[in-house]
């Protein structure tokens, strides 16, 4: 055929133009291939959508229309989870941006080719047609939830920073509490070995050689009996003065840490703004989390409290907050869900499957050989005709 067209002189135009293509064409074949690549990852391909075998105007027209939906519902995931992906990422310096690219561009990537596989629906392929399926409606799925979190690192910056301070709050006030335990290793030990001591001392009898000493190292001798202990040493204590003193320490610690929690406390009442109690009276655990601005450094952080935030208000019903989320929520399911069926159901198609049956292919092939053997003899024929 190709034969054919290039000796015959009804198509000189089109051979003379493939012979001498215009300076468009001329580009640089790897920077074609990059733009083909770019291209691919962003825009559904709609003969991905189909087979060869044979395609009708109507299968090319409804692939067309499938992977225009399924571009539009990929770009919109990948803009609305953005922010997200950017915050992840936020806390690798110059990085963050490239990284947040190529993630992105990698979930483009990993939507189209989860929808063209769903489309090869092979008699031979069909277990791997359905992971396709799964994976598609996994990704759009968890891609929908992270555009509605993405919103609240873009709508709620300052209610993440409150949320992080309260946190902050929380554990200090936790770790005061824990001071109540007495659970400390030292006083723990002193403890064991004060219990140990009187266990033993119990056990012997009372004009055992070795009770004497013993009594020494657990209560001290019979004239230190009615000795101040607190004047002593710590390290020169017997076992259970020594325990007593740990224990009382510690109690003493927890007191004075308890104090001065409720006298901060009643100043955050006051306040009634945990971000500026923390700035104010405790700068150091400040500048740790947060910026000048009061926004959290580290970016992750960010997105964790980010979704804690989102699912909170939305077990709660708080539907006056969660306005512009499920805006973005809603646009992406509304434009992932149809992409999906409509994915689904073109490679459930008869015409679909024939497109991509080997069975028509062969039989399509061996018709384009029989026309191209008749034309090859009409070819001769002309040929002996005009010697």
């Amino acid at each position: 055929m190709i034969l054919y067209i290039q000796e015959s002189g009804k198509y000189a135009e089109l051979v003379e133009k493939a012979k001498n293509p215009s300076p468009s064409q001329k580009k640089p074949k790897k920077l074609r291939n990059l733009i083909k690549q770019l291209q691919g990852l962003v825009i559904a391909n709609p003969k991905d959508f189909r087979g060869r075998a044979i395609v009708s105007n109507n299968l090319e027209k409804d692939s067309e229309r499938t992977a225009c939906l399924v571009t539009l519902s990929s770009v919109i995931n990948a803009a609305t989870s953005f922010p997200l992906l950017y915050y992840a990422f936020r806390d690798l310096s110059v990085l963050g941006v490239p990284v947040t690219l190529l993630v992105n561009g990698l979930l483009l990537k990993y939507t189209n080719g989860a929808a063209t596989a769903v489309s090869a629906r092979k008699p031979y392929g069909r277990s791997w047609s359905n992971w396709a399926i799964a994976g598609m409606i996994s990704i759009n799925t968890i891609l929908s939830l992270i555009a509605a979190a993405g919103t609240e690192l873009l709508l709620n910056p300052s209610g993440l920073s409150q949320l992080k301070a309260q946190e902050l709050l929380a554990e200090r006030i936790n770790q005061v509490e824990s001071l109540k335990q007495l659970d400390s290793p030292q006083y723990k030990d002193a403890l064991t070995r004060c219990e140990q001591g009187e266990k033993e001392l119990n056990r012997l009898h009372p004009y055992h050689p070795r009770r004497q000493s013993l009594f020494v190292q657990v209560y001290g001798t019979w004239e230190q009996q009615n000795t101040n202990w607190a004047t002593v040493p710590l390290e020169e204590l017997p076992l259970c003065p020594k325990a007593s003193r740990l224990g009382q320490q510690a109690h003493q610690n927890y007191e004075t840490a308890k104090q001065e929690l409720e006298e901060s406390l009643a100043i955050r009442v006051k306040m009634g703004n945990d971000l500026a109690f923390l700035q104010q009276h405790k700068p150091q655990v400040y500048q740790e989390h947060f910026t000048p601005d009061g926004e959290l450094r580290s970016g992750i952080e960010a997105t964790r409290l980010a979704i804690i935030n989102f699912r909170s208000k939305l077990i709660q019903g708080d539907w006056s907050s969660l306005g512009f989320h499920l805006f973005s929520l809603l646009v992406s399911i509304i434009t992932s869900g149809p992409a999906c069926g409509m994915t689904i159901a073109l490679s459930l198609r008869k015409d679909t499957r024939q497109s991509f049956s080997e069975t028509v292919e062969l039989q399509r092939n061996i018709w384009l050989e029989s026309r191209r053997q008749e034309l090859q003899e009409l070819m001769n024929s002309e040929a002996e005709f005009n010697d």
